[in-house]
């Protein structure tokens, strides 16, 4: 009876290996497809914001064009636009001029 015990011994723990690798096999897979879910759902997320955002400014444009004033918003906004770039210039010459003066070599 002790013998017969002894020879079934190694074949459940490889049977419990066996069934321990393919557990973690089939977690590993189900972890990859929700990953890949998770990703295909935030890109399809980020697509719609894009999509209403294109709208919105659509709108917008379209509302301006009626009322007569894109021209000159959209001179505002250019205007805008090269202030914000010529104070970040600026700052960045500043940056760097007092970088190069303060370095020494």
């Amino acid at each position: 009876m002790v013998h017969k015990t002894l020879r079934i011994i190694p074949l459940v723990a490889l049977l419990a290996t066996s069934i321990t690798v393919h557990a973690d096999d089939v977690i590993n897979r189900l972890d990859n497809q929700l990953s890949h879910i998770e990703n295909t759902i935030n890109g399809t997320q980020r697509t719609i914001r894009r999509s209403q955002n294109k709208y919105d400014n659509t709108q917008r444009t379209m509302t301006e064009l009626k009322d007569g004033t894109y021209a000159e918003k959209s001179v505002g906004r250019a205007v805008k636009k090269k202030k914000r770039r010529a104070v970040n210039s600026l700052i960045h010459r500043s940056n760097n001029a007092i970088r190069k003066a303060t370095n020494i070599y």
